[in-house]
């Protein structure tokens, strides 16, 4: 699994953690004054899957960022050739012959004697 797909794992978890603590709590009967140890329990857990989704998401971007802020001429100069690589295929796209149109369909021939 891509380090893209633990993100979403685990953005998935924080949500049905989330729903869970929610459902908890407007099911549950009211106590006075007492939280109960299900919405403490579900609350860490939300807690720990919120720490999960951003330490994930700073470890899948946060290399690239601190190497681009450490070495920005290098970072400028390959954005600078990834775009003239794009500015060139958009150009050789233009100056391509258009294709052949589809060509019409025909009745079958009839079949040999």
């Amino acid at each position: 699994m891509t380090a893209d797909g633990w993100v979403w794992v685990s953005l998935g978890l924080l949500l049905a953690l989330l729903g869970a603590r929610a459902w908890v709590v407007e099911t549950g009967h009211a106590t006075l004054g007492r939280t109960p140890v299900k919405v403490k329990v579900l609350t860490g857990a939300c807690g720990l899957a919120v720490a999960l989704v951003v330490g994930l998401v700073t470890a899948n971007g946060g290399a690239r960022l601190v190497w681009m802020v450490l070495h920005p001429v290098e970072a400028q100069a390959q954005q600078e050739a990834a775009k003239a690589a794009e500015r060139a295929a958009k150009a050789s796209a233009a100056l391509a012959p258009p294709a052949a149109p589809a060509p019409t369909p025909t009745a079958p021939a009839p079949p040999p004697r």
